[in-house]
């Protein structure tokens, strides 16, 4: 299974796809492994989720394929200069993984949840699944799927690097006008409405990263 979140911007799609081929292939090698994709930063970003690789995996010419020796969350400025240095990655959030190998991630880190959805799996195709999963929803315990999963089981993650694809996690309105800027496009919405007075963010692209044409 492939995860992926829902306000990202992606470009090339076609590179995207390609690693998230490879993710898939590395789930099939890694079989107990949730496999992430991260990207190299290109500008201090202190909102987004980092991970730190570990031992390289696979040196192919083609993929960046690593252990996770750790995550950080919304660092420190010191603590993103630091990450940036030993070759942190962005957390895009996209991953892939068995459903079995995630299955038994969410046991290690989260077995209250975990109790509601194998009670649920019972039901499943019953005349009583729609009450269960009503009644599953009405005290089921929040987890961030980062902070309370990820960065507990660091030892199930492997990481693929994406190169040659431009990323943004597009969930304010500011990223989308620095995004649309870089790429030359002109915001469908008025600037006015951004928290913040609109200037391009600084940019120092990898040597493999590409930008789309137009």
């Amino acid at each position: 299974m492939v995860v992926y979140p829902s306000d990202h911007f992606v470009s090339p799609e076609s590179r995207f796809l390609q690693l998230v081929q490879r993710a898939v292939w590395t789930v099939e090698w890694l079989p107990d492994r949730l496999v992430l994709l991260g990207i190299a930063p290109d500008h201090l970003q202190l909102d987004y989720g980092w991970i730190r690789p570990g031992e390289k995996l696979d040196t192919s010419n083609n993929y960046r394929i690593s252990a996770v020796r750790s995550f950080l969350e919304h660092p420190t400025v010191p603590q993103a200069d630091a990450a940036l240095a030993e070759g942190a990655l962005w957390n895009t959030n996209v991953f892939a993984a068995k459903a079995t190998a995630l299955w038994e991630v969410g046991w290690r880190c989260c077995p209250a949840l975990m109790e509601r959805c194998e009670h649920l799996a019972k039901q499943i195709g019953t005349s009583k699944e729609a009450g269960t999963l009503d009644a599953l929803y009405q005290d089921m315990p929040a987890y961030d799927f980062s902070s309370d999963i990820l960065q507990l089981v660091p030892d199930r993650m492997v990481v693929v690097e994406m190169t040659g694809v431009l990323w943004s996690d597009w969930n304010t309105p500011e990223r989308i006008a620095h995004m649309l800027h870089r790429i030359g496009r002109q915001p469908a919405f008025p600037l006015t409405c951004l928290t913040q007075p609109f200037a391009p963010l600084p940019v120092a692209l990898a040597e493999d990263s590409v930008l789309p044409a137009g």
